[in-house]
């Protein structure tokens, strides 16, 4: 009997030995991986509490002389707004609102810009703009500090081009070509209204062609985290990072499967109907990272379950068919979203019941920025059952036709 005891304990350490085993060789994903195509068809309303901790509205200034009519982009940084308006200019407001100067001027003098299509970075002492083949700097009283002429460094039939600062006077440049050979990105030196390239990231990748359509995808993305800048191109499915020591790695790698866009598919050798119509890929159109979070704004095509329907020209129809998501830095937790309210992407606002709420801008100190029009705010204060002080106040207070509303929420570390 003691025999049979031993042979089966015996049996018993062996099974849990070949259990334990078999958990130690499972393969896992790495927590860098985002794992779009195996999430694909699951989606979840996603609550703002869960990700920020509070929220304030900053209704920025109106008067004649600062009446803004679009804003594609914001940036908030050392208690400054610095808004876009209809690629014109930008507009510099304190973190009341207070308006305080506008920046750049729209004409065809030396020191000029035929229209600005990106706001690149704001710190303590300058503002940069980038225009057409162009990129200005400005101190904060609006004097023009740098004037480069980017025509020689892109030395390529395009106007698709980012800039973003990695450290004092030397820039981190990302191009797309139309057609040929293109890196990845360049390490500029930028002093005394001069640039030099100082490295190039090569990307090994040749384009017979690419169409102006199909450029600013290919372009990607670029945005600064901490001390590094990020970049993400679609065909390359990387996000890297460059640091300050000026090296390219991998940050984080979308694993698509079975809906990643080919290159043919860019170059439109797949046919003008299939990249205009029939929305086979998912693609990745905006990113913002927080500490802990990516924010994800991905095009679905014919994959998205909300889609949303819009009046297009000669009658037709356009669809805003995009997914929009969280990615847990910590955990490798991708987490696709369903619309809070129809219509309407980003998190539930269930910390004031206000407004639905997406990034447009994370800030250096861990904040989620994003605006609102004043009607669109008071569509959302109308259904407000009991409405708190603050959203009191901005309501009684505001026009229809007043300047945008700057909502900043402190996102939790």
């Amino acid at each position: 009997m003691k025999q049979n005891t031993n042979i089966i304990a015996h049996s018993i350490f062996l099974l849990f030995v070949f259990l334990a085993g078999s958990c130690n060789t499972k393969e896992t994903r790495p927590i860098n991986v985002i794992p779009v195509a195996s999430t694909v068809g699951t989606y979840s309303i996603l609550n703002l509490s869960d990700y920020a901790t509070d929220i304030k509205y900053i209704p920025l200034e109106t008067n004649d002389s600062v009446l803004l009519y679009a804003y594609p982009q914001i940036v908030y940084e050392n208690n400054k707004i610095l808004i876009m308006d209809h690629y014109t200019n930008g507009y510099l407001f304190d973190n009341t609102g207070k308006f305080r100067l506008k920046i750049g001027r729209r004409g065809e003098g030396p020191d000029d810009h035929f229209g600005i299509s990106c706001l690149f970075f704001i710190d303590e002492n300058f503002i940069g703009l980038k225009s057409k083949r162009k990129v200005l700097i400005y101190d904060t009283t609006g004097y023009i500090h740098q004037n480069i002429n980017m025509q020689a460094i892109i030395n390529a039939p395009t106007d698709w081009f980012d800039i973003i600062p990695l450290k004092k006077d030397t820039f981190v440049m990302n191009i797309a070509t139309m057609t040929g050979y293109y890196p990845k990105a360049m390490l500029l030196e930028m002093y005394q209204s001069k640039a030099k390239i100082l490295k190039e990231y090569p990307s090994y990748i040749t384009l017979d062609k690419l169409y102006g359509s199909v450029g600013s995808l290919e372009l990607g993305i670029m945005y600064r985290f901490k001390d590094h800048i990020r970049i993400y191109k679609i065909i390359n499915d990387t996000i890297f990072t460059i640091g300050q020591d000026m090296e390219m790695k991998d940050a984080f790698i979308f694993d698509l499967g079975k809906y990643k866009t080919t290159l043919a598919y860019l170059e439109l050798k797949e046919g003008f109907q299939d990249f205009f119509f029939s929305w086979k890929f998912i693609e990745v159109r905006h990113i913002y990272e927080s500490l802990n979070h990516l924010f994800i704004e991905f095009y679905f095509g014919n994959y998205a379950p909300e889609p949303i329907k819009l009046p297009g020209p000669r009658g037709g129809t356009l669809y805003k068919n995009y997914v929009y998501s969280v990615f847990d830095k910590r955990t490798g937790k991708l987490t696709l979203m369903y619309q809070p309210i129809k219509g309407k992407f980003g998190f539930r606002n269930d910390i004031d019941g206000g407004p639905v709420i997406w990034p447009g801008y994370i800030s250096s100190n861990n904040e989620l920025v994003s605006y609102i029009h004043p009607e669109e705010f008071m569509e959302y204060y109308d259904k407000i059952e009991n409405p708190s002080a603050a959203l009191k106040e901005i309501a009684n207070n505001i026009q229809w036709d007043d300047n945008p509303i700057v909502i900043v929420a402190k996102l939790k570390e």
